[in-house]
């Protein structure tokens, strides 16, 4: 599974559209995102603070920098396996295309 790094413009997007009152199907699809992550976005939003009735300054920097830390802790964390060594064989190069 890949990351995605999340942009705040993304976030803001959503939420923007969410408070003007745009179901989360049109939301995540005019934003380019799925479903799930916007209601992702949406629920780290409320949790902060954010009310569906209320106005767009409730888009704070604060708040968003909140749905974005709540957002980034659910992203899934990929690390590098280590890999096999490379042994050179016999008299090969070391580009492999033969010589000493």
């Amino acid at each position: 599974m890949a990351f995605r790094e999340v942009s705040v413009i993304e976030v803001r997007e959503v939420l923007r559209a969410w408070l003007g009152g745009v179901g989360l199907r049109t939301v995540a699809q005019r934003a380019g995102v799925d479903r799930k992550t916007a209601r992702r976005y949406v629920a780290a939003a409320e949790a902060a603070g954010v009310v569906c009735d209320g106005a767009e300054t409730q888009l704070m920097d604060e708040v968003i920098g909140q749905v974005m830390a709540a957002v980034g802790r659910s992203a899934p964390v990929v690390t590098a396996k280590p890999g096999r060594r490379w042994k050179r064989s016999g008299s090969r190069s070391v580009s492999g295309l033969g010589g000493t």
